[in-house]
């Protein structure tokens, strides 16, 4: 009773145990018995946390192969070419479309990321040809983001307990032949030059969020001390084992005052270690098969690394289904995923594509750049997917989250800043209905991310200095 008591007021749950005399302790999901009767909040009355996330691409998009031939809800719209992965997922997208940066005309990438991601550099103004009147450096070594990035400020009113405030990973480290300064390779900024660098390397993650992070005393909210929380990638196989087994003690006796269902996944979330065991290689480099894996259950850990990570695919979807695994187990309510930085000359192999994504934007207006979105697209939805799969109280995590899908040019041939396309994912708690092309020309990006803010419960009136902003868009959820 006293352990079905702590679960009761708990947020998070670990599992603890010994080994050598050390503390372990392992993650887990949230439960049924940590919710009312509905699974709709917890048992204390709090709600369960939604998530806000950034998924953050370079260079674009063409309209040709990303505008609806409709708007609206339902089977009104259907998805155009390049946003054909979203299918399965297709009910929990809001794609809004016609959106521009101040009076639509020219201006680079450096000037656009300040602005989808910041609301400007903080100089207010309303015409493109004000905009460097501030002084400020755009598109040198010496540019950074000047305000803080939306996930910072939206981090800043969310956070109470999480072990992590925001959490930040990426995929392809900035190449270009123009200096960027801090934006090219980071997204998440919390002033000039201070900013929260992305997590590239799937092992590092992994060992971060189901090691490095130690787990909140039973039945408390904070972090506590002491003790593993998860099983490390670098450990022998005997002795993630052993770790394991540590806390096979308190499971059966949690167990033992749990439901069915409950009981069920704990079980599948301890099947779910095990099967980690020989995906990640040992201390000697053996055992670990590799590949893709399933979705995995509730928070239990996705698969370990890819061997190699020469496939970029592989590497994508392992750091897809690790953050899932954090947002499930209530690890932090902010993330942001850079794919690729602004003005970014990656080139992609995994599609047969060598030249840089940048230059194709630039060349013949040929189907290079345009394979290059689809495939980012594809894996955008990846996420997408796996929340969706991931339980989370009477929903889902995809449920349970809102996903501001942003690059930082409209149109990248002429860099004119007219018509960005903009592809929110998931309900946020509720709040979104989803399945929904929301055309709005003319409107700005500060009136949707002033919405997206207030969407996620901020007590915020006016955002941006670049188009400043009061107006917010009901046209999302009516």
């Amino acid at each position: 009773m006293e352990l079905l008591n702590k679960l009761r007021v708990s947020r998070r749950f670990a599992l603890r145990g010994a080994l050598g005399g050390i503390g372990v302790a392992m993650w887990l999901p949230v439960l049924d018995a940590m919710c009312n009767n509905n699974g709709t909040a917890f048992a204390q009355g709090e709600a369960l946390p939604t998530s806000f996330g950034i998924w953050f691409w370079g260079n674009g998009i063409h309209t040709d192969v990303w505008t609806p031939k409709a708007a609206g809800s339902g089977d009104a719209w259907q998805l155009p070419t390049n946003l054909q992965d979203f299918a399965e997922v297709k009910d929990a997208m809001t794609l809004v479309t016609g959106l521009d940066m101040l009076d639509a005309k020219f201006k680079g990438h450096g000037w656009g990321v300040a602005y989808v991601l910041a609301g400007g550099d903080g100089n207010l103004c309303s015409l493109t040809s004000d905009i460097d009147r501030g002084g400020n450096q755009f598109e040198t070594s010496r540019q950074t983001q000047y305000q803080p990035t939306v996930d910072q400020t939206i981090a800043d009113a969310l956070h109470t307990n999480e072990p992590f405030k925001s959490y930040e990973t990426g995929m392809i480290p900035f190449t270009g032949d123009v200096a960027m300064g801090t934006v090219g390779s980071n997204l998440a900024h919390r002033g000039p030059s201070n900013f929260l660098a992305p997590r590239r390397d799937p092992k590092a993650i992994f060992d971060e969020l189901f090691s490095a992070v130690a787990p909140p005393a039973p039945g408390g909210g904070g972090s506590g001390a002491g003790g593993s929380a998860g099983v490390p990638s670098d450990i022998s196989f005997k002795t993630r084992r052993s770790v394991l087994d540590a806390v096979m003690q308190d499971a059966n006796r949690l167990k033992m005052t749990l439901g069915a269902e409950d009981s069920k996944r704990i079980d599948a979330h301890m099947d779910g270690i095990r099967e980690l065991e020989n995906r990640i290689p040992n201390a000697n480099g053996t055992g670990g098969a590799g590949g893709t894996g399933s979705t995995g259950t509730m928070c239990t850990p996705p698969e370990a690394p890819p061997v190699t990570l020469a496939d970029i695919t592989a590497k994508s979807q392992t750091i897809n289904r690790l953050l899932v695994a954090a947002l499930s187990c209530n690890l932090t309510r902010v993330y942001s995923h850079m794919w690729s930085g602004p003005r970014s000359d990656s080139s992609y192999p995994v599609i047969q594509l060598n030249g840089a994504h940048h230059a194709y934007t630039h060349g013949d207006d040929g189907q290079e750049p345009r394979k290059i979105e689809r495939y980012i697209m594809s894996q955008y939805a990846d996420l997408a997917k796996v929340m969706k799969a991931t339980p989370m109280g009477a929903g889902t995590v995809l449920d349970k989250t809102l996903i501001y899908g942003v690059s930082e040019v409209a149109e990248p041939h002429d860099h004119v800043m007219k018509n960005y396309h903009m592809v929110l994912m998931g309900h946020g708690g509720g709040k979104l209905p989803g399945n929904r092309h929301v055309r709005l020309p003319g409107r700005k990006v500060t009136e949707l991310v002033l919405t997206l803010q207030q969407i996620m419960g901020l007590n915020v009136e006016s955002w941006g200095s670049w188009d400043r902003t009061s107006k917010t868009m009901p046209e999302l959820w009516t």
